[in-house]
């Protein structure tokens, strides 16, 4: 992830011109030196952190000045990335060698924006993907918090086991990201974009990497099921829900021991037996009840039924030894790392977004900065401003 605001700031000297000490400039007198530097240091910490380590050497600017670089920058790469025409092109991107394996990621996370700007409309609309809103209440809602969708796209080595029988991990080659404050909709066209810009209608494989919120299922199965041959649920997250259910019936040591044969039950492809123990357990507590909601609230029934009809109604997506006899990742780990990397930066000291022009550009600021692909850098090429063009101020 990208380096400490001092870093940016060190380098900026190295980069800067004379006339760029005297910002704010107008848009065309900034030299794409002092953009990117400005909103590398936004993307990296508070806008009012960013101000001291320039003044340090000699630049002297406002956070504000380095909030609106970087929210233009951020509408910017949304733009040339996943406007119209950047969508309708993104095949022709493509690499010229075809993946081997290409791993589609999805998650979320909770963003706070200005509650007296933020729209709350929709938050009774069903979207056509999901059929249901996003996972916030319409409580925190009317406090500002929205939900900001994640995918990373992700060429992969597939795993593979030695003549010792020794199993070597898949391993990630590129990693590219998606952001976005918008509908499961725009997400999806979005990721599908970038899925396509990294050769997904190309490569000899494609695989769906998540869990089963945000819209994810649905939006696997509508935007992507002509490129994926399987989404697989994050091993990870279904242990989390087994550690659950096991410290529901159990105590210490034995919650633990139990956990880890459930896990490994999970692991090597018996999520059927897994699921007939799970119910045997629930109805030790409580009855099938058509909702697990129906019981009551931190119950040990209500927490085993409603894991138990989670894998029931998820347990094709957890062939873990299928998967890994193809040499496939079964844990969602980047997206996961990518969604904290934007929680650090925009829920900093209780910070507040502006709709659109902050939360949405600087999602997409952040990705373009983190992916892998060499994108940020070729964004800025090196036709900095001449002296004589910038004069004084």
């Amino acid at each position: 992830m990208p380096a400490a605001c001092g870093a940016s700031a060190a380098s900026a000297a190295r980069l800067f011109f004379p006339a760029d000490a005297s910002f704010p400039l107008p848009a065309e007198r900034q030299s794409n030196r002092l953009r990117k530097t400005l909103s590398e240091i936004g993307g990296r910490c508070e806008f009012r952190d960013g101000v001291d380590p320039l003044k340090t050497l000699g630049i002297r600017t406002s956070f504000k000045t380095i909030e609106r670089v970087s929210e233009r920058v951020g509408a910017e790469v949304a733009r040339d990335k996943f406007g119209p025409l950047a969508r309708a092109g993104a095949p022709e991107e493509a690499p010229a060698n075809a993946a081997e394996l290409l791993v589609l990621e999805g998650d979320g996370l909770r963003v706070r924006e200005l509650a007296d700007t933020a729209d709350t409309a929709g938050a009774d609309t069903e979207d056509r993907l999901s059929g249901a809103v996003d996972e916030v209440s319409e409580a925190d809602r009317a406090n500002g918090w929205r939900e900001a969708k994640v995918g990373v796209v992700a060429r992969v080595r597939p795993g593979w086991t030695n003549d010792e029988g020794e199993y070597h991990e898949p391993e990630t080659l590129v990693q590219t990201y998606v952001g976005t404050m918008e509908d499961i909709n725009s997400f999806a066209e979005k990721l599908r974009a970038e899925a396509e810009r990294r050769g997904a209608l190309k490569a000899k494989v494609v695989i769906a990497l998540s869990d089963a919120g945000h819209g994810l299922p649905n939006m696997w199965e509508a935007t992507f099921g002509d490129v994926i041959v399987v989404w697989v649920i994050d091993f990870y997250h279904v242990s989390s829900r087994l550690a659950e259910c096991a410290n529901a019936v159990l105590e210490g040591s034995d919650a633990r021991k139990l956990c880890h044969r459930w896990k490994s039950m999970l692991y090597k492809g018996q999520a059927g037996k897994l699921l007939r123990e799970l119910i045997r357990r629930a109805e030790e507590f409580a009855d099938r009840p058509e909702r697990a909601s129906d019981l009551p609230e931190e119950s040990p029934g209500r927490i085993l039924w409603e894991h138990a009809l989670y894998i029931e109604r998820y347990q094709y997506h957890m062939r873990y030894d299928e998967y890994r006899a193809k040499g496939w990742p079964i844990a969602s780990g980047h997206v996961e790392a990518f969604a904290k990397h934007i929680g650090t930066r925009m829920k900093a000291a209780s910070k507040r977004w502006k709709p659109v022009v902050g939360s949405e550009a600087m999602v997409n600021l952040l990705a373009d900065q983190a992916s892998q692909d060499g994108r940020w850098q070729r964004r800025w090429p090196d036709d900095p401003v001449p002296l004589e063009k910038l004069g004084s101020t």
